[in-house]
Parts: C-alpha cells; structure tokens; sequence
C-alpha cells in the first residue's frame, strides 16, 4: 500500500497549472462557506418568506 499523501502529491503535481488554481478557489471558497455557514443559513431561511404567497 503506498501513502495517501504521497498518492496525493503526484497527482496535484501530474495537474495544469489551471488545474492546480481551480483546485485552490474551491478549497478557499469551501473554507469560506465553513466559517460563514451560520450567517448563509439565516440569509436562506429569512429569504423563503418572500415566497410565501398565502399571506395578503
């Protein structure tokens, strides 16, 4: 069995330097829906009460 990690490494070494910078953004942008999730969750929720269309 080899390691994960180095398994790993040759695969982000194997990608395009575009490859490498999506990889990046995705992780930054998940990390950041993580430490704001709280505050997205409450926006979503609130944002539901404009469909409610039983109310006159």
């Amino acid at each position: 069995m080899s390691n994960p990690f180095t398994r790993l490494k040759k695969w982000y070494s194997a990608q395009t330097p575009t490859a490498k910078g999506m990889i990046w953004i995705g992780l930054i942008l998940i990390v950041g829906i993580i430490l704001r999730w709280d505050y997205i969750c409450e926006r979503v929720v609130s944002s539901f009460g404009f469909l409610n269309f039983n109310n006159q």
